[in-house]
């Protein structure tokens, strides 16, 4: 179960600014992304561009559970630095 606070919330593409969410000072980052169905089937083209814009930032996701059917919580953890 998340328990955390959200980093921010995204319901379109816009509002993500990968570099300021994703920043290197962060060892996680937790998301609140909108899923909101539309024409019946489940849209999850804008969850794909934030695990997409986490994963090239160095964030891997985690966990995810959804909240009152219209959002995503999703968990980023920080790539572990390989030496």
């Amino acid at each position: 179960m998340v328990s955390d606070q959200p980093t921010g919330v995204v319901e379109s593409i816009e509002d993500l600014d990968p570099d300021r969410v994703f920043s290197a000072h962060r060892d996680q980052v937790i998301l609140a992304v909108r899923i909101t169905p539309v024409f019946n089937t489940l849209d999850l083209g804008l969850v794909t561009a934030v695990v997409d814009a986490a994963n090239h930032a160095g964030f891997a996701l985690v966990r995810e559970q959804t909240f009152r059917d219209e959002w995503l919580l999703c968990v980023f953890d920080a790539y572990e630095e390989q030496d």
